[in-house]
C-alpha cells in the first residue's frame, strides 16, 4: 500500500466517520468485519503457531472454545447478557494468566504487567463486566499497532510507529474534540442518521463505542465517530497490510493439515463467506451482528496472550509444550 494511498484511505474514513458515522460503521462492518476476522486469525495462526508449545495451544484453544459456548448461549437467549460476559471475561483472565509463567522467566517485568492485567480484568467483572467488555472491545481496535511493533526492526519500525501514534492516537482524540463535527456541519455535510441498512437510530449503535452513561451528552456522537474511525484503520491495516508479511511456506510446514492449502483458495472462501454476512446483515443487521460477535470474540481475546508472548519470544523461539 502506497504513502498516497494510505493518506487518503486515512482523510476518507476520518471524514466519513464524522460525516455519516452510523453509515460508515454499519457499511464497514457488514462489508469488512468477517474478512478483518478471518485475515487477522490467519496471520496470528501464520505468525505464532511455531512459538507456542502443543500444550499452551490446546490450553488456549479449550478457553476460546468456552467463549464461543458462552457468546452462543447469550445469543440465542439461554443465559443473561450479564453472566455471559462475566463468563467470557473470566476466560479472557484464564488465557492472561496461563502466559503468566512463561513471561515471568523471560522478564519479571512483562510477568508483573500480565499479572495486573489480570487483576484489572477480574476488577472490571466484579464493578462493571458489561462496561469493562467495551472497553476492551475499543482497545482490541489499536492492536495492529502489535502487530506492526513485532514485525518491524529499525527504521522501519520507528517510522511506522509514529504514524500509527498519529492514526491510532491523535487522529481520534482530534475527533473526540468535536472540532471536525463542528466544521463538517457547518457546511452542512453531516448526516448522523444516514444509513445503507434498516439498522435503526444511531441511539440503537451508541453503545458498540460509548457507555451507557454517555449516550445523552454531545460527545457521545463525538466519541462513536472516533470509535468508527478506529475500527475502519483496524480493518485498513489487518486487510491490507497483515496479508502482505505472512510467509506461505512456513505456514504450510507448521499446518500439515494444510499442507494442500493455497493462499488464493482462502481469499475465496474468505470472500464467500463475508458475500454470505453481506447479505445477512442486508436482512438483519442486529442478528447478523450478534452472529459475528461470537467468531470476532474468538480473535479479539486470542490476540492478548499472542501479543504478551510476542513481547517475550523471539519469531525463532519455541515455547516449551
Amino acid at each position: 500500500m502506497s504513502i498516497f494511498v494510505a493518506v487518503n484511505i486515512i482523510i476518507i474514513s476520518a471524514i466519513f466517520a464524522v460525516a455519516c458515522p452510523l453509515a460508515t460503521y454499519t457499511f464497514t462492518l457488514a462489508t469488512f468485519g468477517l474478512t478483518h476476522v478471518l485475515t487477522e486469525l490467519h496471520y496470528v495462526n501464520n505468525r505464532f503457531h511455531q512459538r507456542l508449545g502443543n500444550s499452551l495451544r490446546l490450553r488456549i484453544s479449550q478457553l476460546l472454545l468456552l467463549v464461543i459456548c458462552f457468546r452462543s448461549l447469550q445469543v440465542f437467549g439461554l443465559i443473561p447478557n450479564w453472566i455471559s460476559i462475566a463468563l467470557e471475561l473470566s476466560c479472557v483472565v484464564g488465557l492472561v494468566a496461563l502466559v503468566i509463567p512463561i513471561l515471568a522467566k523471560k522478564n519479571w517485568r512483562l510477568g508483573v504487567f500480565a499479572t495486573l492485567l489480570c487483576i484489572i480484568l477480574a476488577v472490571g467483572i466484579f464493578w462493571s463486566a458489561t462496561l469493562t467488555l467495551l472497553l476492551f472491545a475499543i482497545l482490541h481496535n489499536i492492536t495492529p499497532v502489535g502487530f506492526i511493533a513485532e514485525k518491524l526492526r529499525g527504521w522501519q519500525r520507528n517510522r511506522a510507529l509514529f504514524a500509527c501514534t498519529v492514526v491510532f492516537f491523535l487522529i481520534p482524540l482530534v475527533i473526540l474534540s468535536g472540532i471536525p463535527y463542528d466544521f463538517l456541519s457547518s457546511m452542512g455535510l453531516v448526516t448522523l442518521e444516514a444509513s445503507l441498512f434498516p439498522t435503526g437510530g444511531l441511539e440503537f449503535h451508541l453503545g458498540a463505542f460509548v457507555p451507557k452513561q454517555l449516550h445523552n451528552p454531545v460527545i457521545a456522537i463525538h466519541a462513536f465517530s472516533a470509535g468508527v474511525f478506529l475500527q475502519s484503520m483496524h480493518y485498513a491495516v489487518v486487510i491490507g497490510v497483515l496479508p502482505k508479511w505472512e510467509n506461505t511456506n512456513q505456514f504450510r510446514t507448521n499446518n500439515d493439515f494444510l499442507k494442500n492449502y493455497d493462499k488464493k483458495q482462502f481469499r475465496w472462501f474468505v470472500t464467500f463467506l463475508s458475500a454470505l454476512f453481506f447479505v445477512g446483515f442486508t436482512i438483519s443487521f442486529t442478528n447478523t451482528r450478534a452472529v459475528y460477535g461470537i467468531v470476532a470474540a474468538v480473535h479479539a481475546w486470542v490476540e492478548i496472550p499472542i501479543l504478551l508472548l510476542a513481547l517475550a519470544i523471539p519469531e525463532e523461539s519455541k515455547v516449551n509444550s
